[in-house]
């Protein structure tokens, strides 16, 4: 039965979600800061110093808001939630494997995987639009984002989280 069931998997065209693999270079760049106050010193533009929270303002917390009760997160599980940059230090390894790409994978499952591709146009609203999907590019600059704030220090202390 065991075969049959590896056997069914690897004939499957459906992808699989996976790290992407990717590394935070040294120096970690600090143009993939959560917000411009998060990464002290950073040289880059104002949407490279912000590039995290960008991200998930324009791809994901439509459905991914600590605000959102479940009845109006259109199928995105709870703790899933990316209004903060604790949140997303939550799940980072699911963000990367449903939205990032690297050397090992190119994920493109979100947005809009579980929703046909739809997405709401007003954050816990009904799936009324297409959903708008970041470039190949955006999903590299996400992983690499995802690989440097699993690298930082962090100072959780106003995040109302009790700390260790």
């Amino acid at each position: 039965m065991r075969s049959l069931v590896l056997l069914l998997v690897a004939c499957s065209n459906t992808a699989v979600p996976t790290l992407t693999g990717t590394e935070c270079p040294s120096p970690d760049p600090l143009t993939f800061g959560y917000t411009a106050a998060s990464t002290p010193g950073c040289t880059g533009t104002a949407e490279q110093c912000n590039f995290g929270k960008t991200f998930m303002d324009t791809y994901c917390i439509a459905c991914h808001d600590s605000h959102l009760k479940f009845s109006m997160r259109n199928g995105a599980p709870l703790y899933h939630d990316f209004d903060t940059l604790i949140g997303v230090l939550e799940v980072p390894d699911h963000i990367d494997e449903q939205t990032g790409i690297g050397p090992k994978a190119e994920n493109h499952f979100m947005p809009g995987d579980g929703t046909g591709g739809r997405c709401p146009s007003t954050p816990g609203g009904s799936l009324d639009i297409d959903c708008v999907q970041p470039t190949d590019q955006e999903r590299r600059d996400l992983a690499m984002w995802i690989a440097c704030e699993r690298n930082r220090t962090h100072d959780l202390s106003d995040a109302g989280v009790a700390g260790p």
